[in-house]
């Protein structure tokens, strides 16, 4: 009897999901400013409606959410915005060559690497890439020599580069478009890529 309820604990034990693989995250529904596209986002990640990226160069409606960070305090993010087509980024392919041709890339020697996605069943355009974060790391302090008294002198902190991860799904509209997008440390991306695409598997636009 004792062998079966050992045998059935170590069953039990080997079907249990993998929490430290796949983080549970719960999700709430999200209703874009001027109602051009909803989506289901994690309801514990941090929102932004601030600092659209080329928010300067063009109109652009959306958030930005930022999840759980790596150990040097750099979050997972999603961000999900609509481009009204004008000015500098009138078309799709603007920014995604702007986005290629990051100077923080990485990885540039891939080039246009584009390929074929849908979203909702309609067609749009998808692409990864490695990019780069500085982190400034804690200064150092120096106690001064004997014969500069009791003065402390504090070296300028260094940096160190950090690995990222981004994707962008970017789909196309009667006016418009709109870029889903993801950007995580290298080292927990993996872990929080399963969050992204379940926003993006509800993500509904309201421009046609």
């Amino acid at each position: 009897m004792r062998r079966i309820i050992v045998i059935l604990a170590m069953l039990v034990l080997s079907c249990a999901p993998s929490f430290a693989t796949e983080p549970l995250t719960s999700f709430e529904k999200y209703l874009c400013e001027g109602n051009c596209f909803r989506a289901l986002v994690p309801s514990a990640w941090t929102r932004s409606d601030r600092n659209a990226p080329y928010g300067d160069m063009t109109r652009v409606a959306g958030a930005k959410f930022d999840g759980p960070p790596n150990s040097e305090g750099i979050p997972a993010s999603i961000a999900l915005y609509w481009f009204s087509g004008e000015r500098n980024f009138m078309t799709p392919d603007s920014y995604i060559d702007a986005r290629l041709g990051s100077m923080v890339r990485e990885d540039a020697e891939r080039g246009r690497a584009t390929v074929d996605a849908h979203v909702v069943g309609r067609k749009a355009t998808g692409f990864k890439m490695k990019t780069f974060e500085l982190v400034m790391l804690p200064p150092a302090r120096l106690k001064a020599g004997k014969d500069d008294g009791p003065r402390i002198f504090e070296r300028v902190a260094p940096s160190r580069k950090v690995t990222m991860d981004e994707q962008d799904i970017v789909l196309p509209a009667s006016k418009g478009f709109f870029v889903l997008h993801y950007r995580a440390p290298e080292t927990i991306a993996e872990a929080y890529r399963t969050v992204f695409d379940s926003v993006v598997a509800s993500f509904e636009p309201l421009v046609p």
